[in-house]
């Protein structure tokens, strides 16, 4: 095995760094994301993950399980970026569960820097974890994204304003997922990057 299929493949044990209480891992500023780089695939469709640049996880959460086994999955040498894990948490979801996803996917991410890639944060929980889901994003992040639902407008809403927050800009690096015209339109009015997906698309 050489240097670089160990770096990859051999997940290391550690502890990264952290700056709050519960010890969820610092993003790097240094390896935040810019520009969308083309083509985005989601994970789990194997035949499109081989051409993508960047890597999302808005799919079914069964379909990424593995990556908490093994996060250098993604690393097969043409993926430059890649959004956080998100895994599904609501208002009802028990506070010490939903910690433990946010700890999990910030370290992941935090791994995926360590190993070359630019990330997104991910902002898409519920607003019971807002506050929460902040902790290891360091102030002057400008890389987020999230899912757009149409039902949920004011989600998004607060979800701006948590990346202006953390950016300092007004007009923060935030793209959306999906959620149909009218997310659509709150994204035109707001200068923020909207990308379709296929399962809103087919309902529209």
């Amino acid at each position: 095995m050489n240097e670089v299929e160990r770096k990859y493949t051999d997940i290391p044990d550690c502890l990264y760094e952290s700056d709050n209480d519960f010890e969820i891992p610092n993003l790097l500023l240094e390896k935040q994301a810019g520009k969308l780089l083309l083509p985005l695939v989601g994970y789990g469709s194997v035949r499109r993950q081989s051409l993508a640049q960047t890597v999302h996880f808005y799919v079914d959460d069964y379909r990424f399980d593995n990556i908490w086994k093994n996060p250098a999955k993604i690393l097969n040498g043409k993926i430059v970026a890649a959004v956080e894990p998100n895994t599904s948490v609501f208002d009802t979801t028990p506070l010490a569960y939903g910690l433990q996803q946010i700890y999990k996917k910030r370290w992941i991410a935090r791994y995926w820097q360590e190993c070359g890639l630019l990330v997104y944060a991910d902002l898409n929980v519920s607003p019971k974890f807002y506050d929460y889901n902040r902790l290891g994003i360091p102030q002057g992040y400008n890389a987020f994204f999230t899912r757009g639902y149409a039902e949920q407008l004011d989600c998004l809403k607060s979800e701006l304003e948590i990346a202006r927050d953390i950016s300092g800009l007004k007009v923060p690096n935030i793209i959306v997922y999906g959620g149909g015209d009218k997310i659509w339109r709150f994204c035109l009015q707001n200068d923020l990057l909207y990308i379709v997906d296929l399962m809103t698309k087919k309902d529209m």
